[in-house]
């Protein structure tokens, strides 16, 4: 017997509502076709970060390449209306779609699961459908329950692993209609309104539904966004018994954007603030936290596993505007928030490269600090050497950034580092066959 509730959710779903789309950066690679078997792909991020509207972008592109919508199924296992989610809900989406559609498993169909994690047991059943149908499927999960660990664990390598991060500063250009110049020069007119946009873009983030607010309105926006994943991502899925210690710890970290952490700072001020918690469950927290994509971990490049572990991390948020929101009044840290956006691109642009690719790297000379090392120690690629700053019009600011990256790049026998800088003219700066290229945030950005 068909499940009429099932059915309803199918038949409710029309994509033609949230059209126009504004295409995601994020390529999912070739569809495969249906077979049983098939690699499932998931995409994990944070959530309100756009991975429906990714789905949907996938579903409009595998339909403009000839496969008909009776061929395509799409549900979304967060509908309130469903709770609670188990298997058997999973197994009437397939009977009531083919219900719809009778040859579609024939023929071969595409799935795309929305919020798969919120299913009891979703893992075992997921693994059932990919072994028994002729299917190609993508899933989505907020990582309150769907992290890549447990991807592998449940799937044993039949599963790619996608992560979809706020919108980009390019793709935000897009999304808010403003045209972004191809090619290799800009006139005054558009390096004026790029910078302006950039600016824009520390302070409003990249959180598509955040576009276009008034400051006023997104904050309050953005901060439920970060009250929900705690509430959600690590209070409930880890059973934390002391919520007020793991709110204050994150609203701790948030503001701790683009700077190091100690855990025994940390902890001590909760403690002094009448909030008693330990060492331990603040590092338990920071993991929690991190794999809910709240925020991000950059550790010391190290060449040994222990050194790696007991260096202290630096954190970054995982949206510039979800760390302005969250933080206090009476702070604006542009520099922070402009190193916090230089790192998630970057964290964009290595995708697929091995976990440690990004570090922050400290020269031996005179323990000068280079925001980020990028390169794989192991197999020997050449470093990246990447510095930010917000202005380096005081000549003393510009002489201690640039210093740092003369003594990387000597040391690491590199030919050019970068200076990443938020207000200022581009220039190219040379010293005994090296060189150091300084380029205006903005057009960085445009360069990825």
């Amino acid at each position: 017997m068909l499940n009429s509730l099932v059915l309803e959710v199918l038949k409710d779903f029309d994509i033609s509502i949230y059209s126009p789309l504004h295409p995601r950066a994020l390529s999912l690679g070739e569809p495969l076709a249906p077979r049983a078997g098939n690699l499932v792909k998931v995409v994990g991020g944070m959530r309100r970060s756009g991975k429906s509207y990714r789905l949907f972008q996938e579903m409009y592109a595998l339909h403009e390449d000839g496969v008909p919508w009776e061929r395509i199924c799409y549900f979304n296992f967060e509908d309130d209306r469903l709770s609670p989610v188990t298997p058997q809900t999973g197994d009437a989406v397939l009977e009531a779609f083919q219900s719809l559609h009778p040859h579609a498993f024939e023929e071969g169909a595409f799935l795309f699961f929305d919020e798969l994690q919120e299913m009891e047991g979703w893992g075992a059943w997921l693994r059932r459908i990919v072994d028994t149908k002729r299917v190609t499927i993508y899933v989505t999960g907020s990582s309150s329950k769907m992290l890549s660990s447990e991807i592998a664990t449940e799937f044993r390598g039949r599963a790619l692993d996608f992560e979809l991060l706020p919108l980009s500063f390019a793709e935000s250009l897009e999304f808010n209609g403003i045209p972004a110049p191809r090619g290799p020069g800009y006139s005054s007119a558009e390096r004026i309104a790029l910078a302006r946009a950039f600016d824009s873009y520390l302070r409003q983030g990249g959180f598509p539904a955040a576009q276009g607010l008034p400051f006023q309105e997104a904050v309050p926006l953005l901060q439920s966004y970060a009250q929900r994943v705690v509430a959600r991502d690590v209070i409930e899925r880890h059973g934390v018994a002391r919520p007020r210690v793991a709110t204050s710890f994150a609203q701790r970290l948030l503001g701790l954007n683009g700077r190091q952490l100690s855990v025994r700072k940390v902890a001590n001020d909760l403690r002094s603030a009448g909030i008693p918690t330990s060492r331990e469950l603040l590092g338990d927290l920071l993991g929690y936290l991190e794999e809910a994509y709240l925020l991000f971990t950059v550790r010391n490049r190290a060449f040994s596993l222990a050194e790696s572990t007991n260096s202290t991390p630096k954190v970054y948020a995982v949206d510039p505007g979800l760390a302005l929101a969250n933080g206090r009044a009476n702070t604006n840290d542009a520099g922070q928030r402009l190193e916090d956006a230089v790192y998630l691109e970057l964290r964009r642009r290595a995708i697929g490269m091995r976990k440690g690719t990004i570090t922050s790297l400290r020269t031996s000379a005179h323990d000068c600090e280079i925001d980020f090392a990028l390169g794989d120690a192991l197999d020997e690629r050449p470093l990246g050497l990447i510095q930010v700053c917000a202005d380096v019009a005081d000549d003393a600011t510009f002489d201690r950034e640039s210093r740092a990256l003369w003594e990387a790049l000597d040391e690491q026998g590199l030919q050019e580092g970068v200076l990443v800088i938020g207000t200022g003219d581009e220039a190219v700066h040379e010293r005994g066959g090296r060189t150091i290229r300084q380029v205006p945030a903005w057009k960085w950005f445009l360069e990825g």
